[in-house]
């Protein structure tokens, strides 16, 4: 169905607004899309509860609410919408069954995060662990990083004992680290392996590098340290040459 709405207090607009704080995305499980990219992505994976438009669209089998430019820079978070804005339903996690998982353990910078799951999903991951301290994948600037990767990966929130505890499953437990590391150039690997990500200040944390089976570093000069997504990149890339 097709619905008009002019004013910034309907109950829907009012709704899809709280969505906007992790608080609420949390409670209720939904999260806004802003764009027609992550709308395409949204609906391939049959996520979009309903959509606020400039104006209808063609083909789309959601109940569409039309609304002005107020109501849609209120509910976007960028400052020129690009025209709709998707509620969506989260995928509800699966247990972890694949034999190659990445696990983010505190990312903070919400960029850095969508970037990470970008780049896992290019590298043909399905699974991401998602320690609790992480930053919501549904966060807007996540999601545009990400370029719609959320919707096609299975994203696990799960604390560290839980982490550890995928070594029980026969997991390999690759922590990247700048002390006491091998170079990841040199190292012989073969799934199943967990390669974990730490927080852009601290790194991994102290529980995890402790349970971990390695210690990788990138050889890098000039430089003490690499972006933590750009680090992902590199070290995705390496493992699949091997």
């Amino acid at each position: 169905m097709i619905y008009q709405v002019t004013s910034k207090d309907n109950r829907r607009v009012v709704e899809a607004g709280k969505l906007k704080q992790a608080k609420f995305q949390k409670e209720t499980g939904l999260f806004l899309a802003e764009g027609f990219h992550l709308l395409e992505m949204a609906v391939a994976a049959g996520s979009v509860l309903y959509v606020f438009a400039k104006k209808p669209i063609a083909g789309l089998n959601v109940d569409q609410y039309i609304v002005n430019d107020d109501i849609l820079r209120k509910l976007a978070s960028s400052k020129t919408p690009q025209g709709v804005v998707s509620v969506c339903k989260a995928a509800p996690s699966q247990p972890i069954a694949t034999d190659k998982v990445i696990c983010l353990d505190d990312i903070a910078d919400p960029g850095n995060l969508g970037t990470i799951l970008r780049t896992a999903l290019a590298f043909g991951y399905r699974d991401v662990a998602l320690s609790l301290k992480c930053v919501s994948p549904y966060n807007d600037k996540a999601l545009s990083a990400s370029q719609g990767a959320v919707f096609k990966l299975n994203l696990v929130a799960m604390a560290s004992k839980e982490i550890i505890s995928l070594g029980e499953r026969g997991y390999k437990l690759v922590a990247t680290s700048l002390e006491g590391s091998v170079s990841l150039s040199s190292l012989k690997l073969q799934p199943p392996y967990v390669i974990i990500l730490g927080n852009e200040a601290h790194g991994v944390s102290n529980e995890l590098l402790k349970a971990a089976d390695y210690r990788v570093k990138i050889d890098i000069s000039g430089i003490d340290s690499l972006n933590v997504a750009v680090a992902s990149g590199i070290v995705l890339y390496e493992l699949n040459r091997k």
